[in-house]
């Protein structure tokens, strides 16, 4: 795709991070741009990547970015959880380069960051880096360095990290359930998203919780780092809590609704 296009369309993408290729895809809205551009974080391993949502934004007016991380679903290098951050880094400031903007009609003033389970992590430690972001979009996500933290204490939480790690691991290439653990552990202090907090000053967060959420319950995972934003008290923090399961499985239309609901509420 070159320029704007009068009809919706979709773009395959090959981007790079750290020399490896990373694939996706573009979803375009019709019309003349450029367009706000929205990022959504596919989570671990990325058996559902939420190419329903992709739909609803392109429909409202959003570029929509799909992509897969190092070692992930066909794309190059290894998976690790720290790969995890630097691709979304990566990803995030190409939308703001000469291409993007020529070829894709991204608006860099607009870039939204949404993310589910480890992809709500991905989008929070992503706009930690990327100050130019401005609304980041947490859905069930999933601390990954506060289960760390918990796992040092507690052999029951140790035992469902094990049993996360091992049963998620074997689609991603260049890396073992063991690697994970040890990089969750050495780095349980970086990847508390509770640290983060103070980078988000004058930005927008929205979290959206499932209640009957048994892999990132929200009592652990949302209500904790919605605290911490909120005693932070720069920054702009919505919530919203669907009855559902981790995977929103019945509840997609009003999933859709409550983040159209935000965008719409802070101007897109």
């Amino acid at each position: 795709m070159k320029g704007t296009t009068v009809f919706p369309s979709w773009s395959a993408l090959t981007l790079k991070s750290a020399g490896c290729d990373l694939y996706g895809v573009m979803y375009h809205p019709g019309g003349e741009g450029p367009h706000p551009t929205m990022v959504l974080f596919h989570g671990f391993p990325g058996t559902e990547k939420n190419g329903d949502l992709a739909q609803v934004f392109r429909r409202a007016g959003f570029n929509t970015m799909i992509f897969s991380y190092r070692g992930a679903w066909g794309s190059h290098g290894s998976f690790s959880f720290s790969n995890v951050i630097g691709d979304g880094r990566n990803v995030t400031n190409w939308l703001r380069s000469e291409e993007a903007r020529s070829s894709y009609a991204v608006d860099e003033e607009r870039i939204v960051l949404a993310g589910h389970s480890m992809g709500g992590f991905a989008a929070v430690k992503t706009a930690e880096a990327c100050s130019f972001v401005k609304d980041t979009i947490f859905l069930s996500g999933w601390n990954i360095g506060l289960d760390g933290e918990r796992s040092s204490s507690d052999p029951k939480t140790a035992e469902k990290l094990r049993g996360l790690l091992d049963l998620s691991s074997p689609p991603l290439a260049g890396t073992t359930p063991d690697a994970l653990w040890d990089e969750v552990m050495e780095h349980r202090e970086a990847f508390d998203l509770r640290n983060s907090v103070p980078s988000f000053a004058g930005r927008n967060v929205l979290l959206v919780g499932a209640s009957r959420d048994a892999i990132t319950p929200p009592e652990l995972h949302h209500e904790p780092l919605a605290e911490a934003f909120r005693k932070a008290g720069n920054v702009t923090v919505s919530e919203a809590t669907i009855d559902d399961d981790h995977g929103y499985s019945a509840s997609r239309i009003r999933l859709a609704e409550t983040i159209l609901g935000y965008l719409e509420k802070r101007g897109y």
